[in-house]
């Protein structure tokens, strides 16, 4: 597993060449930036190519690797027009990923509207996954749907991907304080392994998720990608980014 952070929190006042410093100095093996939210790295869609190539270069000249660009994008409308922006605004993340060297999008089911058919919207996302799986082929890039809003529940996430059925598209396993009302992790986690792509942690140091459990299990199912830190903001930043680095490595030597 390769720690990594992302930008949604603790890294998003800083700009992409600080951002890399700071990761580089405490161990992080990775950046997800977090994309659509005004962040300081600057990695959105209006940039130019010049700026792309750029900011593909800085990546290339450090040890921290970009992980991949989370967007605002999500499929839960019951309005296909609604829809289709959405899933035109993640193709063109797609773009921008294959020219700044990311390997993956996250993109987001989320939340059922009310009095919708469930089924209905577990398939629009899926089909909506289907069109960005299809023109990512050739990019190198992959589309992954978070297990987050309603979509948590692993039921959801695995259908909608099964639906997309192509290989560019997969799962982001995000923990959520709910899954031990329902028993432990492993039931939300084993289902999907087949598509996990990436996980997003969060306060680690919270007893409202089993956090030596999860490493414990993604060790044994050989999972070697991922796992980005998503914690709570912080007036010292770098500091936390700091202590969670220390905290991550203790956590996986006992787990």
């Amino acid at each position: 597993m390769k720690l990594c952070l992302l930008t949604f929190n603790l890294g998003r006042d800083f700009e992409l060449d600080e951002l890399l410093a700071v990761c580089d100095r405490y161990g992080y093996e990775g950046v997800e930036c977090r994309a659509q939210a005004d962040h300081g790295h600057g990695i959105e869609l209006d940039t130019t190519p010049d700026q792309r190539a750029q900011i593909k270069s800085k990546f290339d000249a450090h040890l921290v690797n970009l992980a991949g660009i989370s967007t605002s994008c999500k499929f839960e409308s019951l309005d296909p027009a609604e829809r289709q922006e959405n899933i035109d605004i993640a193709k063109q993340f797609i773009d921008l990923a294959a020219e700044v060297g990311a390997p993956r999008i996250r993109v987001f089911g989320n939340a059922f509207p009310p009095g919708a058919d469930r089924d209905e919207v577990v398939e629009n996302v899926g089909h909506a996954l289907r069109e960005i799986g299809e023109y990512a082929e050739g990019t190198g890039v992959d589309c992954n749907l978070e297990m987050h809003g309603d979509f948590y529940y692993w039921k959801y996430a695995l259908r909608a991907v099964e639906i997309a059925d192509h290989d560019r598209i997969g799962i982001v396993y995000n923990c959520d304080r709910r899954e031990p009302g329902w028993g432990p992790i492993s039931t939300f986690i084993e289902p999907v392994a087949e598509y996990l792509r990436h996980v997003h942690l969060h306060d680690i140091e919270s007893p409202e998720y089993p956090y030596q459990d999860l490493f414990r299990i993604l060790r044994n199912m050989g999972y070697h990608g991922y796992v980005s830190l998503e914690a709570s903001p912080s007036g010292d930043a770098e500091r936390v980014i700091a202590i969670y680095a220390r905290l991550y490595e203790c956590m996986c030597r006992l787990a």
